[in-house]
């Protein structure tokens, strides 16, 4: 694994991850992390790719892990999240000057799925196909939500810590941790309660959670849905247990929309499994539907 980084067009030292394989690469795999996490804990699944032939690059988002240097912890810094979408472009051109010619699949877990969205949207003829993992799909209300925060960022809150995580627990309780929701697996919640760059420890700003939400109230509207090239394959992940979509409901519209737009959908559901795929206990099965679905899409030369 290599750490590497880039300066943006705002000034910001962007901050990444790579895995290559030593022999033969069949494609590229962005991923693009969560709220309130950083590309660190996608290490296993990154390696088990990097075993299967692929190139796997994931990004510190600004406000995040070592990005967070630059902006300051849980804030987008200059530019919000057009300059996120930018750092994803850029993220994408490297892996390409490294590996030209290879296909490039953007995966995306829960915020991170957002972001895939909304680049599919203004970007999306530069991939082969793109991953949705533990996303919020279409979620009612997220306008007067996002005003709501913006009313707030107005009034002087903009770089305020706010508690967008807390709520999703309360299907568990009682409960040993306030993010037992994250997985049935305790040593993978104990792993994020305890990493210094997750959950309270970096909780994203007022600020951020605008940006994010004003995206989150566009990009799953039909209109939107239908910038997405035809050609473009997605695969929905998501566990049914999972209260980020109030238990997959909330993508089971979005999986509707994608296909009356005319795209490649697949969807797994998952029974029992909560909001973090790549680390429940049956992230075995997780990890070999992905695999297929990535052989699927980027077949070998």
């Amino acid at each position: 694994m290599d750490e590497l980084a880039f300066t943006d067009n705002d000034g910001v030292e962007v901050f990444y991850r790579r895995w290559a394989p030593n022999d033969s690469v069949r494609a590229i795999v962005l991923v693009v992390h969560g709220a309130s996490e950083h590309s660190g804990r996608y290490a296993r699944f990154a390696e088990l790719l990097r075993d299967e032939g692929y190139a796997v690059y994931a990004l510190d988002l600004r406000g995040h892990g070592r990005t967070a240097d630059s902006t300051g912890r849980g804030r987008t810094g200059p530019g919000g999240m057009n300059a996120v979408l930018a750092d994803v472009d850029e993220l994408a051109n490297r892996a390409r000057t490294d590996f030209p010619a290879l296909p490039v699949v953007l995966f995306g877990h829960s915020m991170g799925s957002v972001i895939a969205q909304a680049y599919v949207e203004r970007s999306g003829d530069q991939l082969a196909g793109y991953v949705l993992s533990g996303t919020m799909g279409v979620m009612e209300g997220a306008e007067d939500m996002a005003t709501a925060i913006r009313d707030a960022v107005t009034a002087g809150m903009a770089d305020e810590p706010l508690d967008m995580l807390g709520g999703f627990n309360m299907t568990f309780e009682p409960a040993r941790t306030k993010y037992d929701w994250l997985s049935r697996d305790p040593e993978e919640v104990d792993k994020y309660v305890n990493d210094p760059w997750c959950g309270d420890n970096l909780p994203l700003t007022y600020g951020f959670v605008a940006e994010m939400l004003d995206t989150v109230a566009t990009i799953m509207d039909e209109e939107e849905i239908a910038r997405v090239p035809k050609h473009l394959p997605v695969l929905l992940i998501t566990g049914e247990a999972d209260p980020v979509s109030n238990g997959a409901v909330q993508v089971r519209e979005l999986e509707k929309r994608l296909r009356d737009a005319g795209l490649d959908v697949t969807a797994k559901y998952y029974p029992d499994a909560r909001h973090e795929l790549l680390n429940e206990i049956n992230r075995d099965d997780v990890h070999a539907d992905i695999v297929a679905w990535l052989n699927r899409v980027t077949p070998a030369a």
